[in-house]
């Protein structure tokens, strides 16, 4: 809709001040472009198959243990970081080895801790375990 909509006659403008034709144009870039990482993500976790691992990597099923006690539950993927999957009354969330967290993560094995700034504030975790 957003393609047809920059390229219709009546959305094309007759000043450099009517940009309905250009944001449209914008909007079904940035779609499309969403639409081809999509794809991407769905062929990645159709042929991904789980391996177990000593140390966080790709594929890895993560329990971190912040310095509240909270555990937080993750799996890092090559795409769809921020995902939230509820499994067995567990909240799963993907992460992306690109993300801070992830990037923090890599590497690191069951017992590691480390830390990370979000917002400002140090933040110290454990990996309770690697799956």
């Amino acid at each position: 809709m957003a393609r047809d909509t920059a390229t219709h006659k009546d959305c094309l403008g007759s000043s450099k001040y009517e940009t309905m034709g250009l944001e449209a144009s914008y909007l079904a870039q940035g779609q499309g472009t969403r639409l081809l990482e999509l794809e991407r993500s769905l062929a990645y976790f159709k042929q991904f198959t789980l391996q177990a691992s000593k140390s966080i990597e790709l594929g890895a099923y993560i329990i971190l243990n912040d310095e509240d006690e909270k555990q937080t539950y993750l799996w890092m993927a090559a795409d769809a970081g921020g995902l939230k999957i509820n499994y067995r009354q567990q909240t799963i969330t993907v992460i992306t080895p690109k993300s801070p967290l992830g990037k923090a993560m890599l590497g690191k094995t069951m017992g590691d801790d480390f830390s990370l700034k979000i917002m400002g504030k140090e933040k110290y975790f454990e990996v309770l375990s690697i799956l």
